[in-house]
Order: C-alpha cells, then structure tokens, then sequence
C-alpha cells in the first residue's frame, strides 16, 4: 500500500514545480476518451436481505486499490477488493480481483474480463463471473454503462460524467454517484458511494481515498 500512496505523492507534487518553471500550461483535451489512473481507497459496505418480517444486514471493512493503464490504445485494467467484517459471527473475510482488457479510442472505450471473488470457508470457494464497461466521450459530457462494475460491487449501471462528478441509476432500483476533489493537476481525492436493491438484497457503500494521474497521462501528452 505504502509504494501507491508514494506514486500518488509525487503525481501531486511534479505539476507545481513545472508550473513554477514554465508557466501556466494550456488546457489540451486527452488524446483518448481514458487517460492512465491509479487509485487507493477505503470506507464502509453493508448488505443484507429483506424478508417479510423484516431484514439484516452485515457490516464491512472496504478497501479498493486498482487503476488502468494504457498502451497506444490497448487498455489494461485491474482492481483488488477486500471486505472485512466489523460484526463479530457474521459473514467471513472475503476479496475479489477484477481484470479487464480492452481497446480506447479518441472518444469510447471498451473493456471486458472476469471478476474473481472468493471467500472462506464459503461453497464454492471461489466464484468467477463476467464484467463490462464501455464509454463515450462527447466535448463535455462522458455517457458510460457497465456490468458488475466497482470489482464487483454494481450489478449493472447507466450514467454520466461532467467535469469531476459522475452521477448513475443501478438496474433495477438504485444510483451511483462520484466525485473527484482536485489537489493539483494529477491527483486528487476521490469519493464514490451507491446503493441498489435487487430482488430481496439490499447493498449500499462510501468510500474515499487518494486518485492519480502519472505523468505520461497529462492533458496533451501521449498516454
């Protein structure tokens, strides 16, 4: 955890001394519809089932560490969950690991792979399952759909995103929504919450923790 949260330290830290050399930079839209991103972060997840005389719910520990990274197009993205129960005699310790691959152009983007996640002592131990998201980039507004995205967490979304706030409706009854408070040019702090119910299941969560940009993923430059 401790060489993430160096990366993002420095990411901060390069535009000021650049700007102090050279000056204000112009603003130049990205080259491509993603730019390369890493990210740390931590906060609270509960989840449960209604039933008719009433419901539950279980209490966790979240922590999410992922990013993508970008080669001339080919996009390589990869994201670590881990859940940790604060109730003593619920559910047990459980992690997912979601890995996806894809292509980003100069307005859309698309990705697809598995979401890993497994849990002990639980049958089956490991369960392995699909997941998909695609965007497109307009001058402004960014339109994105996905399916168990969040390394899992979100069955399905539909949403948007201006400038740093995302806003999303979770099928079949639920919403999404994120928001990116800047510290300098490539880091900030980043802030994600949703809440859906499915079916008879019921989850919400908030999280917050540190977002950065390496330097190659600047507006104007090359990703």
């Amino acid at each position: 955890m401790r060489p993430l949260l160096l990366v993002l330290v420095l990411a901060a830290s390069q535009p000021a001394r650049a700007q102090d050399s050279a000056g204000p930079v112009p603003y130049v839209p990205p080259p491509r519809a993603l730019t390369h991103e890493i990210h740390s972060q931590w906060g609270l997840l509960t989840g449960g089932y209604s039933h008719g005389g009433g419901s539950w719910d279980d209490l966790y520990m979240a922590s999410i560490t992922g990013g993508h990274y970008l080669f001339n197009g080919f996009t390589v993205e990869a994201g670590l969950l881990s859940l940790t129960p604060l109730e003593r005699g619920g559910p047990n310790l459980s992690a997912s690991l979601s890995v996806r691959l894809g292509y980003t152009g100069e307005r859309w983007s698309v990705l697809a792979g598995p979401v890993i996640q497994a849990s002990y002592p639980s049958t089956p131990l490991v369960t392995v399952l699909p997941s998909v998201r695609g965007l497109y980039r307009f001058e402004k507004v960014s339109l994105d759909a996905g399916l168990l995205d969040l390394v899992g967490l979100v069955p399905a979304h539909v949403g948007a995103t201006y400038g740093p706030v995302s806003l999303a409706y979770v099928l079949p009854l639920g919403a999404r929504a994120s928001v990116r408070i800047p510290l300098s040019a490539r880091a900030g702090i980043q802030v994600d919450g949703f809440a859906f119910r499915l079916g008879t299941a019921h989850s919400a969560m908030l999280v917050v923790g540190l977002v950065g940009n390496p330097p190659s993923s600047r507006p104007g430059g090359k990703p």
